[in-house]
């Protein structure tokens, strides 16, 4: 296991206070203030909070669960390479693929419909079955004689819409 690391400064300075909270040294020094950070959610821990032992945050354990580095392994999978969490594009519910079937997932919760690879709401390589031919188990899509992958994205644009 790698070393945490400051989510600001990217250094491994840091010492670890409690469970979720931790203080960056370099951080601290060039701020000339003590600068603790929580290790799940990677944000700076509140200052009207520095005796609690928990993340006070909103959406701390959201937060913590896109930020995983936990990926979909199966090679059988539609969604190989995916994280194994999302959050849903309409309202931030956390939502996992069964691995079954093409990347296409609908939310339980608002019924938004989306490509768990790209997180697009309309991936050319989910709808307009008629129109398109899935190639590679709905790794990659034509339309007419253009090939273009759906490419697995990052959970970076979930993390910022919180």
């Amino acid at each position: 296991m790698n070393a945490p690391k400051c989510p600001f400064c990217q250094q491994s300075d840091i010492g670890i206070l409690d469970s979720q909270r931790a203080v960056c040294r370099s951080c601290s020094k060039s701020n000339r203030c003590v600068f603790q950070f929580c290790m799940a959610c990677q944000r700076e821990w509140p200052r009207d909070a520095s005796t609690t032992k928990s993340c006070v945050l909103p959406d701390c354990a959201l937060r913590a669960a896109l930020l995983s580095n936990t990926r979909i392994s199966d090679p059988q999978s539609s969604v190989r390479g995916c994280p194994f969490f999302r959050a849903c594009p309409g309202c931030k519910a956390l939502l996992t693929h069964s691995g079954i079937g093409c990347p296409n997932i609908v939310c339980p919760h608002c019924k938004t419909q989306f490509c768990f690879r790209c997180l697009r709401r309309w991936c050319p390589g989910i709808r307009n079955v008629d129109h398109i031919e899935f190639l590679t188990r709905g790794l990659a899509f034509s339309i007419g004689n253009e090939m273009r992958p759906c490419i697995v994205v990052d959970n970076k644009q979930s993390l910022t819409e919180l």
